[in-house]
Formats: C-alpha cells, sequence, structure tokens
C-alpha cells in the first residue's frame, strides 16, 4: 500500500526483529494510533482528541459504505473497489490488500474467486490473484467460511507463493466475506514482517468484512430490483419508489414536476413478424437514447413491454412538452442495425395538479394522455387533461 519509512518504523519501534528469510522480519504487532491512522484516510480531516477504536471504525467503515453505495449497471466502479481495499488495509495497518469476489460457477466452470480491489500488491501481482475453491488459503477460507491466520508464510505448509508473484508476504490474514449464512467472498490482509497479525486485528477485518459483504449483497440486490435488466433504465419499481417522493418535493417547494410516458408504436407487430429478438434490439436502443437525451437528475425508466417513462423534476408542462418533441425525433431516427425497420412513438405528458390526490393519481392521468394518443392512431404527443377538483 506504499507505507512510508517512518510509519513503518513506527510500527516496529519498540518490538525486537530477527531474521526471517530474505526481506522478512519478526515483529509483535506495534499499537495503532487511531488518530494518525483517521488523517491519512481522509487527507485534512481534523479527529477531535480522545477518539476512541470504536469511533475510528464506524468512521472507516461508513466511507467504505460510501464508495460501494456509488453504483451503475456493471456495478461499483474497480477504482472504487481499490478505495475500498484501501481503506481495509488502514483498519488493520497491513502493506497489502486484496478483495475476492466468489463466482459459483456452473456445470462447465469451477466455483472461483477473483480479484475486485487490491491495495499495496506489485502491480504484475493483481493478475495472479484467482483462486478456485479450496485451491490456498483464500481458496479454503471461502470453502469453509473460516479465517485463516499465518504467522510466518514462507515456512508454512498452507501457503504457497503464486508462480511469478513478486510481492513478499511475512503474515497473513484471511477472512471470509459472508451474508445470509453463505461466503460471498474472501479478503486477505498481508504485512512483510512475520507475526504481525493480533487476534484484535483478526476480529476488526472480520467486522469490516461482514459490513462490506452485506453492502455489496444488499447494492448488488437493490439495483437488479430497480433496474431492468434489457436496457438497462430503471425498472418500474424504481418509477413507483422515486415518484412519490418527488412529488412531495414539489409540493413542499412550490417547484413543477412533469412525467412522460412513451409507448413504442407497433412493437408487437415486428415482435410477431420479425422476431422479439429484433424488437428487443429496438427497445435497448431506444433505453440508449432515453439515456442520452435526459438530464442527470431526471429518471428514466422501462414501465411496461413497449413503454417507457421519465420523471422530470422542476420541469413545468412547457419545457415537458418540448422536451418529448425532442425526444420523439432522436428516437424516430433510423437505427443502422435494423434496416427497413420504421418506428414511430405516442407520448402522454402530464404536469403535477393540485388536484392530483396522490402520486398514482398523477402517473394514471399521464397514462390516460397516452392513451388518447394511441386511441387516435399513434404517432402523436397528448397532453393530460388538468383536473378540475381542487384538494384544500
Amino acid at each position: 500500500m506504499g507505507r512510508n519509512a517512518d510509519k513503518k518504523k513506527m510500527r516496529r519501534q519498540g518490538h525486537s526483529q530477527e531474521s526471517a528469510g530474505p526481506g522478512l522480519v519478526s515483529a509483535e504487532r506495534a499499537p495503532v494510533d487511531e488518530l494518525d491512522v483517521e488523517r491519512q484516510l481522509v487527507p485534512g480531516l481534523e479527529v477531535p482528541p480522545g477518539l476512541d477504536e470504536d469511533g475510528s471504525m464506524m468512521r472507516a467503515l461508513f466511507r467504505i459504505t460510501c464508495l460501494l453505495s456509488v453504483r451503475d449497471r456493471h456495478g461499483v466502479p474497480p477504482a472504487n473497489m481499490h478505495r475500498v481495499a484501501a481503506e481495509l488495509a488502514a483498519i488493520v495497518q497491513a502493506d497489502t490488500m486484496t478483495l475476492m469476489r466468489l463466482d459459483r460457477g456452473d456445470d462447465l466452470l469451477p466455483a472461483r474467486l477473483t480479484l475486485i480491489g487490491a491495495e499495496g500488491l506489485v502491480h504484475i501481482d493483481q493478475g495472479l490473484v484467482t483462486f478456485e475453491l479450496g485451491d490456498g488459503v483464500a481458496g479454503q477460507v471461502a470453502l469453509h467460511g473460516s479465517p485463516i491466520s499465518i504467522e510466518d508464510a514462507p515456512r508454512d505448509p498452507r501457503f504457497a507463493r503464486l508462480y511469478g508473484q513478486r510481492t513478499e508476504i511475512g503474515s497473513l490474514l484471511a477472512v471470509p466475506l459472508c451474508f445470509g449464512g453463505r461466503v460471498v467472498g474472501v479478503v486477505t490482509a498481508s504485512r512483510r514482517e512475520i507475526r504481525a497479525f493480533s487476534p484484535v486485528d483478526q476480529e476488526r477485518l472480520t467486522v469490516a468484512a461482514d459490513s462490506v459483504a452485506q453492502d455489496l449483497e444488499q447494492a448488488r440486490l437493490l439495483i437488479e430490483a430497480t433496474t431492468d435488466p434489457l436496457t438497462g433504465l430503471g425498472s418500474r419499481l424504481a418509477l413507483l419508489l422515486a415518484l412519490p417522493r418527488e412529488v412531495e418535493v414539489a409540493r413542499r417547494y412550490g417547484t413543477d414536476l412533469s412525467l412522460l410516458i412513451v409507448d413504442v408504436d407497433g412493437l408487437a407487430a415486428i415482435n410477431t413478424g420479425q422476431g422479439r429478438a429484433v424488437g428487443d434490439r429496438v427497445l435497448v436502443e431506444c433505453g440508449r437514447r432515453l439515456r442520452a437525451a435526459v438530464r442527470a437528475a431526471d429518471l428514466p425508466v422501462r414501465l411496461g413491454a413497449d413503454e417507457l417513462a421519465v420523471v422530470l423534476p422542476m420541469t413545468p408542462a412547457n419545457n415537458a412538452r418540448a422536451l418529448a418533441k425532442r425526444l420523439v425525433r432522436t428516437l424516430q431516427e433510423p437505427i443502422p442495425t435494423l434496416d427497413g425497420v420504421a418506428l414511430s412513438y405516442s407520448v402522454g405528458v402530464a404536469t403535477l395538479a393540485g388536484a392530483d390526490e396522490d402520486p398514482l393519481a398523477f402517473l394514471w392521468r399521464c397514462d390516460a394522455a397516452l392513451e388518447q394518443a394511441k386511441r387516435e392512431g399513434g404517432d402523436r404527443i397528448v397532453g393530460a387533461v388538468v383536473p378540475r377538483r381542487t384538494i384544500e
């Protein structure tokens, strides 16, 4: 992890050193300077005096949760996973830290641990970190779900250097990532010194690993529930979760809120005549163009089989209608990979009104406008009727 010379000197200060093979020393665990660790993790952070160990751990785990909450349809960005590994390394003052995910495999491929984040490894070694279930120390931890601590790695039969490995390892600590009673990965920490990790280190890394596993799995479940797997847009559930909040914000602060629902005219006929694979390609391209056309604050979703929707915060009716026109023009541009497929789109547009009794009433009003556009033959934009009844 690139610890500087002063830090390594502090870790060893006051402890005996003896030869233990090339580049390795024996060291009892150095006391942790919690204040110093906190300043390293967040440059410029002033931590109040008297900070206790629990407080330091809590802040580290919160930072890790923040890093793991930044996700897209492909998962947590790799840069964030490496930063998570750095945070874990700081918790136990490890020279290296690896964060591995357990891929369960199938009938053709065995279960395997693959690297998703690392700190302190020689760069070339990162490509070597992969273990089958039961293979090596990490594979044993994944197989049995129990931590393994190795005090003198070069002399321990359970440890075998990977072919071509350049990172020096004296002590090794590996703990499982467990969630819901099953192992989902493994984290391993190492230091160049032998006998470097104490039972307290193992306890701290286990607590941190449990937190990481929970964050990773809960975030995975959330993104699966709120993302349409075909288009990468938000799912219908994402809309139903977001709309009540957006309605409440608009009413509380007196801002506009608009909604578009877009129907791909004739998609059912394409599925029947040319196959569902062609229809799916149409939807994927529509999703891509929709994401590119809206703001980061907007929420584009796939509402139904052939319906897309966009929640537009702080958008008055005239702006929403203008966006609908631009969006239709964008969607109607030919799809290069689908020669001969001509598409049109029907759009319902609604802006939140005081008489909308609840978020669903607002949604149904926009849907009614879309149905009106389809009844009129499609390929048109229809604004929702503003209700006359006023709620006191």
